[in-house]
């Protein structure tokens, strides 16, 4: 990280550095973004009525344009305090002492910083220059100025901030007066946010892109293959849901016509457009998962259906309409070109010219584009300037995956860098100019003002809704929480897949900007879940108190309250309408719990909403029309403890994305890759840099062996590294090493999903460096079958050995599977305390304020040899009154019986195993590993206890009983 040298500049500046937001993972703390908050050196104002005198002592600045004379405010800062390689945002906050009217104030850029606040008056004032951000001020209390383009370039010069804020309206003789650093807690500050140096070596224009790259790589791609392979829940679940959509299936009929040159969303072909895009969406990842060509042919019969489109026709949201259409057909149309080989070369070069139709060009708009001439690109190339934050966000969306689609740098840049809010390339098309204020008020309601807009351009690359800080505001809120939830849910949404593509590609949206996009989840859930949901430290709909109210950067809306409504229908609620239409959180947990590490407090609404929306509607459909990639327990699910995603190497600086399947052989260099810092993620290394200088650019230590080959060294004591891979089917399986070690003081260990599948195995001498040897770790390791994290330790003597590659081969002793009958089960009440259900053909499980019901099950292990590798509680779902959870405990007490249970002899319950969300009719299984290995090693006897785990949420569920037959509870254990 880049390190400045403070500077005095008379009055030292006050600097006050806050990491809001760290990751604890291991031992390491991270953090992404530094927040800082910066004093003036100087601030003052300027009198043209008095045009000698000086104010720098005055505890308020006045700012008045009269025709008498005019008062105007100038502010200085320091930045060279600041840590990290660039500013991501920067906002000027000044406390509104008093105001005469409603106004508004404009700060511009200063050139010149030699002035004092001593020295300055209106006859010495420096000019002023462009505008850098405007407010409306409506009230005292702390107003902001969104000044982040000129700290941009300030903080990349000579680090020296000068600002002038007036009244931009000459003659208005509307007085606003702001308190000046004289006034402690209300002074001036500048709140700005750095971004640390980019881990990896930024690409270049020759730098290749990952291929798949778009909103999955092969890994993801693979990782949901293997998962419904293995049967893995909730891969399987999800993916069955989206094998039964018709369009899903090869034998979809396609509705396009290669004939047809003209879609419009909404007029002529648009239906039919919507139709076959998302076909080719749902084939192109039936093909990935199950191979079957013919679903990837039938993506490949649409692309060619609409490779003849001339005209994408907008109309008045021609951005809007034209990134819905473009970015599900070239997700689809990634995946099938990085992975199918039946794309001819021709069809997929027309396909790709349909797309920027007439041509692409970076340096001007082509003559020939018109309303009625040009498609994709041309639709979408500047956004929307004039409209809510998602309308500005989706043709950029589209923009993103169109530049990893077709290989173009530039193209790619330019989606990427308006979202940081940097300014354009310079060898490409300028961004929209601004600013863009607030003309004449147009509408008012209890949530929002409406404005005409008043649109400049005398700033270049200005930046709309659609920047990351433009949408989603410091506190969490985002630019449409005052419209309703359903737009700022779309606009969230959008948001996360934007930052999947980034992160894909080597670029960290993700955690950009102070974790801007976590502190819009948790706001959204917050509000959203709390007001469908209640739980313990949150029994009350959640209201913020921390809502911002300010104008949008268009200045077309002024946000004053969040909205439940839908904008300007005040009789259908939004709020909380979001599990079946908005399926985002999917993809918010698998990155913010499982890459970043953060626990469910850190990320608690995140979560709390995910989880919720799985018990509402089960798990993620494909959303509202063309918005959501859906389906995110199948898509987007990740393994616990797999941060990273696994690489077979690197081709020309880019990682090659790929699954380690065992049995099979493993490069012990080729550890998970992470975009950013992976320490404390994919591997823990105490050195802070690669001591051999070889092969890869983070912390670990790795050194050549011959010619393409490498090997881990310098290994320390508590170091590890984590590698995700498949196991294909359950079993015993023998790890070798591939290592050199010049004593036997060194130790390894490896462990699978988080359990331990060896002890600490010294390795021994090889006879020295370059001595290399395979020995044996495990002749008989038991592995659950699925993609899971394998996680290898070092302990012993630090550098004892190096390690080459990890080999897995099978052990030759089979794998025992053992289906288990209950040899008790029955339920409680508490509104019959002394009622024994044992008879019952089915158990009540139900949470409710008037009595609760909860089931009991026993299973007798005295039939099972070897170790407990995998053990599954299969329950049979007689009737439900709603989805729902529901948990399985552990129960110590094993003395209950049938006959004999009642609510009031019940044993007493330990922790919680295993929760399933229970969605339709039919068999469900939980995972009760840990529970029944311990038992099996133990008193060969399992108490299980099920229950609602949210406690008054009146959902019954009625599970069959073992008197049931067929459809009696199984406990399904398999050994080695």
């Amino acid at each position: 990280m880049m390190k400045r040298t403070i500077r005095m500049l008379g009055i030292i500046s006050l600097l006050i550095t806050m990491v809001f937001t760290t990751f604890s993972m291991q031992n390491e703390t991270v953090s992404a973004s530094t927040a800082t908050e910066l004093s003036p050196i100087a601030d003052s104002y300027v009198n043209s009525g008095a045009v000698s005198t000086n104010y720098g002592t005055a505890t308020s600045m006045v700012t008045k344009e009269s025709a008498a004379n005019d008062r105007s405010a100038y502010l200085k800062f320091d930045l060279s305090g600041l840590t990290g390689s660039s500013v991501s945002s920067a906002t000027l906050r000044l406390y509104v002492k008093s105001l005469t009217a409603a106004a508004d104030r404009t700060a511009y850029s200063v050139s010149t910083d030699t002035w004092t606040e001593s020295g300055l008056t209106y006859s010495n004032m420096p000019a002023f220059g462009n505008p850098a951000g405007s407010v409306r001020v409506t009230n005292t209390g702390w107003v902001e100025f969104d000044v982040t383009s000129y700290v941009m370039s300030e903080f990349a010069g000579d680090e020296i901030v000068s600002l002038y804020i007036k009244d931009p309206i000459a003659d208005n003789d509307i007085g606003i007066d702001f308190y000046s650093k004289e006034n402690g807690s209300t002074q001036p500050v500048l709140s700005v946010i750095t971004e640390p140096a980019r881990f990896h070596p930024a690409p270049t224009d020759s730098t290749p892109f990952v291929h798949p790259g778009a909103l999955f790589k092969r890994s993801d791609l693979e990782r949901m293959k293997y998962m419904v392979d293995a049967q893995k829940e909730p891969w399987l679940t999800s993916y069955n849901q989206l094998k039964a959509d018709s369009k899903a299936s090869y034998d979809y009929v396609v509705r396009g016509n290669s004939s047809w040159t003209v879609v419009a969303r909404g007029g002529i072909h648009g239906p039919e457009f919507e139709s076959d895009v998302t076909a080719a969406y749902f084939n192109s990842l039936m093909w990935a998962i199950t191979g079957d060509s013919r679903h990837a042919a039938k993506a490949v019969e649409i692309f060619n259906s609409w490779s003849n489109l001339t005209e994408m026709t907008g109309g008045g949201t021609e951005a809007l309409n034209a990134g819905l259409y473009a970015w599900k057909l070239v997700e689809a149309a990634e995946i099938i070109k990085s992975t199918y080989t039946g794309w001819s070369a021709s069809d997929l070069q027309k396909f790709k010219d349909m797309l920027v139709y007439p041509g692409y060009s970076q340096t001007s708009v082509p003559a020939s584009v018109t309303a009625n001439n040009g498609t994709f690109y041309w639709r979408i190339y500047n956004g929307d300037s004039g409209r809510h934050g998602n309308q500005d966000i989706i043709p950029f969306r589209a923009m993103l995956s169109m530049g990893v689609f077709l290989d173009n740098r530039v193209m790619y840049d330019r989606a990427l860098r308006y979202f940081k809010g940097l300014p354009h390339r310079s060898d490409d098309i300028p961004y929209a100019s601004g600013p863009s204020n607030p003309g004449a008020q147009s509408a008012t309601n209890d949530y929002f003002d409406t404005f005409v807009q008043s649109k400049q351009t005398t700033v270049a690359d200005w930046g709309y809704n659609g920047v990351i800080r433009n949408y989603v505001w410091s506190n969490g809120q985002n630019q449409e929480s005052s419209r309703d939830q359903q737009h700022a849910f779309l606009g969230l949404g959008m948001l996360e897949c934007v930052s999947d593509v980034a992160w894909n590609q080597g670029d960290d949206l993700w955690n950009y900007l102070d974790n801007r996009l976590l502190k819009g989840f948790e706001f959204m859930g917050q509000y959203n879940t709390s007001f469908v949901q209640s739980y313990p430290d949150q029994t009350t709909p959640w209201e913020p108190t921390n809502f911002i109210k300010r104008f949008d950067r268009t200045g077309r809306w002024y946000s004053k309250q969040i909205n439940q409504y839908f904008e300007s229908n005040f009789t259908n609620v939004s709020r909380g309408d979001f599990a079946v239409n908005r399926p985002v959180y999917e993809q918010a947990v698998a990155h913010f719990q499982v890459r970043m590490g953060l626990s469910d407090d850190e990320a608690k609404w995140t979560k709390r909403s995910r989880d919720y929306a799985i018990s509402a509607s089960g798990y993620e459909k494909t959303g509202f029309s063309l918005d959501h990639p859906g389906w995110g327990a199948l898509t987007f699910r990740r393994p616990s403890l797999a941060a990273g995603d696994p690489i077979k190497g690197f081709s020309g600086g880019a990682p090659q994305f790929g699954m380690h399947v065992l049995p099979g052989a493993v490069e012990a260099e080729n550890y998970d890759y992470f975009p950013i810092d992976g320490e404390g993620r994919t591997y823990h290394d105490l050195t802070v840099s690669n001591s051999g200088g070889q092969y890869r650019d983070d912390g670990v230590d790795i050194k050549s062996v011959s010619t393409n080959n490498y090997a881990l060294t310098d290994l320390d004591n508590g170091e590890w590294f984590t590698y995700t891979v498949h196991v294909p089917v359950t079993g015993n399986y023998k790890i070798n090493v591939d290592y050199e070690a010049s004593n036997g003081n060194g130790s390894i260990k490896f462990a699978f999903d988080g359990t331990d599948a060896t002890s600490n195995v010294t390795l021994p001498s090889t006879g020295g460096a370059s001595n290399w040897s395979t020995y044996t770790v495990a002749s008989n390791a038991a592995l659950t079958k699925g993609v899971q994290a394998m996680r290898v330790f070092v302990s012993g003597t630090s550098d004892a050995f190096h390690l080459n590659r990890i080999l897995i081969s099978n052990s030759g002793a089979a794998a025992v599977t053992t289906d288990v009958s209950a040899a008790a089960d029955s339920y409680v009440n508490s509104g019959a305390v002394s009622t024994n259900y044992g008879a019952d053909t089915y158990m009540v499980t139900k949470q409710s304020t008037s009595n609760d019901r909860s089931a009991y099950l026993k299973f007798d292990l005295s039939g099972i040899t070897g170790t407990v590798i995998s053990a599954k509680l299969k329950l049979n779902v007689k009737s439900k009154s709603a989805n729902a959870d529901r948990t399985v405990y552990d129960v110590a007490d094993d003395s209950w019986t049938e006959t004999g249970i009642t609510y009031t002899n019940r044993p007493a319950i330990g922790g919680a195993i295993a929760t399933k969300p229970v969605t339709s009719l039919g068999w469900i299984e939980l995972d009760v590993t840990s529970a029944v290995a311990a038992q099996n090693a133990g008193d060969k006897i399992v108490s299980l206890y099920v229950k609602d785990p949210i406690a008054t949420n009146n959902i019954g569920i009625d599970f069959f009983t073992k008197e049931n037959g067929s459809n009696s509870p199984v406990l399904t254990v398999v050994t080695n």
